[in-house]
């Protein structure tokens, strides 16, 4: 029984990270959509022509290839990292601590300080104010 229970836990870890993936993935594509909707606005209202810039080979045109090939399951992986809120609910998943009250932390902490693990072993100065 408790094999049982444990793999149900597991497997309900892991749907949890890909939904954060997931999350991240989407909110990367929304800042690229919102550039190029800045970019077309610019060249519609501004009569102004964009640049591809040659420096970084990253971009082909202004989409990020390393997130069109994500999304399109080309590569794996996400940007779970670029989102501290992300970044602090993996962390909840792989077992750091986690408040029972929500309003005990509200951003106070930075993601990487050790009180999400232990609350008495704040490394990031928030009680130092």
């Amino acid at each position: 029984m408790r094999s049982w229970i444990e793999k149900l836990e597991q497997e309900n870890n892991e749907h949890q990270r890909e939904i954060l993936r997931l999350k991240s993935l989407n909110r990367r594509a929304a800042e690229e959509i919102r550039d190029l909707d800045d970019i077309l606005i610019d060249c519609v209202e501004n009569n102004k022509v964009p640049k591809y810039d040659e420096k970084d080979p990253m971009f082909a045109g202004f989409s990020s290839i390393n997130l069109l090939n994500r999304l399109d399951a080309k590569t794996s992986g996400g940007y779970i990292e670029n989102y501290p809120d992300l970044c602090l609910k993996l962390k909840e998943l792989d077992g750091w601590y986690v408040a029972e009250h929500p309003d005990f932390y509200k951003n106070e902490h930075t993601p990487n300080c050790e009180w999400h693990k232990d609350w008495h072993a704040c490394d990031c100065g928030v009680f130092d104010k």
